[in-house]
């Protein structure tokens, strides 16, 4: 009998883009499914926490539902992408709003020498493009924990990694052979 593949969850929040991410990790051939519920959430080989939205009702989502302690103690891979990325760390300026602290360190307004929202595609410090929609910009305590960044009038923060928690501001469900690259590669640490 063949194992069964890992299953990625995909979060459900108030305003995620559940749909789009479950599409591209479909395309991909990367079982997934939508999750609601701690116990969900622990039933799943890695966690996608969606990007759209905004800080402060997002995380007043997580409080009513009681899963901040469970996405803090998360131990499998877990994928933040644009908000979900924004939301791990201490506070964010939008809002203003307490987020998860996993990552030290703050969100902040792009700065105003730029127009916002940063939105279309642009090029990654690898030099690869991908597709970003996001008006905030993660500022980690700790800058080693940034492993892409994007010239958008100054270096700003495109991806970052903590033990096993990662973000990324971009969008790759948006970002063609690049995101699918990352999805990818994802779902292949999450069946380790």
């Amino acid at each position: 009998m063949k194992p069964r593949s890992p299953t990625i969850g995909i979060l459900k929040t108030s305003s995620g883009n559940t749909g789009s991410i479950q599409h591209a990790l479909t395309r991909n051939g990367i079982p997934s499914r939508i999750v609601e519920t701690a116990e969900e959430i622990d039933a799943v080989n890695g966690l996608i926490f969606p990007g759209a939205g905004a800080a402060k009702p997002a995380m007043a989502d997580l409080r009513k539902r009681k899963l901040v302690s469970v996405l803090r103690g998360y131990k499998k891979p877990f994928l933040g992408l644009c908000l979900g990325m924004q939301l791990l760390f201490l506070t964010s300026e939008e809002g203003p709003a307490n987020c998860l602290g996993i990552i030290p360190g703050e969100v902040r307004r792009l700065p105003k020498n730029v127009m916002a929202p940063h939105m279309g595609w642009d090029k990654l410090s690898t030099g690869d493009y991908a597709y970003f929609v996001h008006s905030y910009v993660c500022i980690p305590d700790d800058p080693s924990v940034i492993t892409q960044t994007v010239q958008y009038g100054n270096a700003l923060c495109a991806a970052v990694r903590l033990r096993n928690f990662f973000g990324l501001q971009w969008h790759p469900e948006k970002s063609g052979d690049i995101g699918d690259a990352f999805l990818l590669s994802f779902a292949k640490l999450a069946e380790k």
